[in-house]
């Protein structure tokens, strides 16, 4: 495993133990491929529960393309983050950077504003590691 790679997970791990292990799975997702760089699946989650790492990427992509289309519509300028609340929980994207968005499904005990900052500045570092 790249040392660029380790980066990237050690980062999904870290957004994890700052939820407070309210994260089901994270997600690095390539937007020129639509392909996860990587992810995160922490141990305690019920796998059953939470989609496949090719499924979380591809609908992550076709949110964020069609969010993007709309906000140009709308001009209210380029995609920053989307928030999706469901029954069950959150999904939550995020640019980062020109290279990848970050992804992350949680549920409803999250702190939202915490896990918006965080993701934020772990949105940046992804930038700067790729």
């Amino acid at each position: 495993m790249s040392s660029k790679t380790q980066q990237l997970i050690n980062l999904l791990e870290g957004l994890n133990r700052a939820s407070q292990g309210n994260v089901q799975a994270s997600m690095i997702i390539s937007t020129s491929q639509g392909l996860p760089i990587c992810s995160h699946y922490p141990e305690k989650v019920d796998k059953s529960q939470v989609p496949e790492e090719d499924v979380i990427a591809g609908r992550s992509m076709q949110i964020q393309d069609a969010t993007s289309r709309v906000f140009d519509e709308l001009k209210r300028g380029g995609f920053v983050r989307m928030f999706i609340e469901g029954e069950h929980g959150y999904i939550i994207i995020s640019g980062a950077g020109k290279d990848a968005l970050l992804a992350v499904l949680t549920n409803k005990k999250v702190n939202l504003g915490y896990m918006l900052l965080m993701m934020t500045r772990v949105a940046r570092s992804i930038e700067s590691i790729l």
